[in-house]
């Protein structure tokens, strides 16, 4: 791996933290470059270069649109781009040549990269600097950025790796470590996760220092704790990257800690049916996620009729069997707040971003978050991953009650399970990105809503040129 356009004393990140009233700490304007004598001199310049690596992370080109909304969800076949005209329409068919879609698969490569890169020039420095920092903010800072290393790489091994299953020992990404100009060669998909879960029990340890979650205190950066790389995020990636590679029994145990701790609730319907401020992202469960600064602007190019050279639906008829409302789902709170028309009756548009029925002066805490990890998602892995029939049906059954759903009942086989815990995917992540991946790690030969057989052609991500021209390890 070459990094490119980069000068080995500096690195871009973002400045001026808001001390507002609702004290936004990612709502921030980059500067240009900083070098390292200035920027690492004191404690805050660490904050700083790490909170523009979350900056980063919520641009377009990254979590704050394709990675989540965007392009992930268009590859689940969550919205109709059927019209040819519609910019999404090439990659509705996993057409991964097209000009358009290759510069979105590029730019998710190259600025995971960019922001690794980030990241381990933090950690080259963070050691030598102990004695800029107070209290525990060198095990807080240190512990995020091991985190969102492994964090990044683990996305982008799910997107440029193999199929999971039978491919461990197949070659995959460079697991980048050290802020320099070297080549780096692919490792085998194990030896990537192997690297992951490495820098997450390191983070682990030094996170586990404050397990608590906070809003709004003095100290703005450890404010907002959903929206660092905390130390239950870390846990529940774990989780989530055992369950990746097979490991159930690790996977089991990661998400019944982060269960058992009851630090996450979950939401409330009156929350979600609120007239006047309606918490559609259910900002409670969100263990992990990140504030998008221009996350109104975003959703009106992607989920706005104005919009309609890109603009993402789906028929009602698609929405309803979604979520079989003809069997129960009615009552479902995902569809009954998480979906309205503008325009056609027939045509159904994602509201779970849209704001302009929302005044935000009333409750900044569920404000512009996009969520990358989410309780419910934790609990789908524990029932997954678990041995005991009747606890697969409970955990799901948690999280269908909270979701204004009847229980499932105790007498489903675990295949039924498992068809219960594929539905819920596909009705809860909804814009988040996550659906595609479990159809990878399953290694579905369908998609629902794209014809076609599917496999490594539509679930492996080509590499960038360059990667290909200058690491041909």
């Amino acid at each position: 791996m070459k990094l490119k356009n980069r000068h080995l004393y500096s690195i871009l990140i973002a400045l001026g933290l808001c001390c507002t009233a609702c004290k936004k700490w990612l709502d921030v304007k980059p500067k240009t470059e900083v070098s390292e004598d200035v920027l690492f001199q004191d404690e805050q310049g660490f904050k700083d270069a790490l909170t523009g690596v979350y900056t980063q992370m919520g641009s377009r080109s990254m979590y704050g649109k394709e990675l989540t909304m965007g392009l992930m969800d268009v590859l689940s076949q969550n919205y109709n781009v059927s019209l040819n005209t519609n910019a999404y329409y090439q990659a509705g068919r996993y057409n991964y040549a097209d000009a358009g879609i290759k510069t979105k698969i590029d730019g998710f490569w190259n600025n995971s990269y960019k922001a690794i890169a980030n990241l381990n020039n933090v950690l080259g420095q963070i050691d030598q600097k102990k004695d800029v920092f107070t209290g525990i903010n060198y095990r807080l800072i240190k512990g995020e950025a091991l985190g969102l290393r492994a964090f990044l790489h683990f996305d982008l091994l799910r997107a440029f790796g193999p199929i999971p299953v039978d491919n461990m020992d197949t070659k995959a990404i460079p697991y980048i470590k050290s802020f320099n100009m070297d080549v780096t060669p692919k490792i085998t998909f194990k030896e990537v996760a192997d690297q992951c879960l490495a820098d997450l029990n390191e983070a682990s340890a030094l996170l586990a220092v404050d397990k608590n979650l906070y809003y709004g205190i003095e100290d703005i950066f450890r404010s907002f704790t959903r929206n660092h790389m905390n130390y239950w995020a870390a846990t529940s990636l774990m989780a989530r990257i055992y369950l990746y590679r097979e490991d159930r029994q690790a996977a089991y145990g990661k998400a019944r800690e982060v269960i058992d701790a009851k630090v996450f609730p979950f939401v409330a319907s009156s929350e979600i049916s609120s007239a006047s401020f309606p918490n559609r992202t259910f900002s409670g469960e969100h263990i992990f996620g990140l504030y998008v600064a221009n996350l109104p602007d975003i959703n009106a190019e992607l989920f706005k009729l104005a919009a309609a050279n890109s603009v993402l639906t789906n028929t009602a008829t698609f929405i309803n069997n979604r979520f079989e409302i003809n069997n129960g789902g009615s009552t479902d709170y995902r569809f009954l707040f998480l979906w309205k028309t503008d325009g056609p009756a027939s045509t159904k548009y994602p509201v779970k971003y849209w704001s302009d029925d929302i005044s935000y002066s009333s409750n900044a805490s569920t404000f512009k978050r996009v969520p990358l990890i989410r309780l419910s998602e934790i609990y789908y892995i524990a029932a997954e991953a678990s041995t005991d029939l009747n606890e697969k049906i409970d955990l799901l059954n948690e999280v269908r009650v909270h979701r204004g759903l009847s229980a499932l009942a105790k007498t489903l086989s675990s295949e039924n399970v498992e068809t219960e815990i594929f539905k819920e995917y596909k009705k809860e992540f909804y814009q988040e990105g996550q659906l595609f991946f479990y159809y990878k790690r399953k290694n579905k030969t369908q998609i629902e809503g794209y014809g076609t057989p599917v496999g490594n052609t539509q679930y492996v991500f080509p590499l960038p040129d360059d990667e290909i021209e200058f690491n041909r390890q």
